[in-house]
């Protein structure tokens, strides 16, 4: 019984990590990319669509001859000042990580880009808070003999499946965690 216990813990904690993959934003879309934008705010309207998470990167995508990235402090972003940068991006393809939670200012490198709205606030969710659909906490071991398997629990007909995901849907939750929960259910005798 410790050998499916330990095999159960196995396969739960592979299942979550194919469902938390990281994952690259390009930012402000792959059409737009880093340039001054037709709208003041519209690289921050984009941040706010998207769920930043620890483990994923920003795709700064820019012609490196003209402009370039830099991560500033809150007052230079708010001051579009590049004076003193916390980090330049000047390849064009420039790939950021986000390792940890929290608030990240971006700028142009290029002089007047960033008061043309060439800015970006990208806030990084907590392990915390919001995970991303398809990942789940990691559930606590069964009881020896579950209450189903005791005769306790009536379990009703089978629901239909839902429709198959599509787009980042399926990317996200992964055919990966579909295979081993079908490959876990079968070990467990259900």
């Amino acid at each position: 019984m410790a050998s499916r216990a330990l095999l159960l813990c196995s396969f739960v904690v592979l299942a979550f990590a194919a469902g938390s993959q990281a994952k690259d934003f390009i930012v402000g879309g792959p059409t737009d990319g880093w340039k001054v934008p037709a709208m003041a705010d519209a690289l921050n309207k984009w941040a706010s669509a998207n769920r930043f998470h620890i483990g994923d990167n920003l795709v700064f995508k820019f012609n490196a001859a003209a402009d370039s990235v830099l991560e500033v402090s809150l007052d230079d972003y708010n001051r579009c000042s590049t004076a003193s940068p916390i980090n330049t991006y000047k390849a064009s393809d420039a790939t950021v990580p986000l390792p940890r939670s929290g608030r990240r200012y971006f700028v142009s490198g290029t002089p007047g880009n960033c008061d043309k709205g060439e800015r970006l606030i990208v806030v990084v969710m907590s392990d915390k808070h919001g995970r991303r659909p398809g990942s789940a906490p990691v559930p606590a071991a069964a009881p020896a003999q579950s209450p189903r398997a005791a005769g306790l629990v009536h379990v009703p007909a089978p629901a239909p499946a839902p429709a198959p995901a599509k787009g980042a849907a399926a990317r996200t939750a992964g055919s990966g965690s579909l295979l081993l929960g079908a490959l876990l259910a079968a070990l467990l005798g259900f």
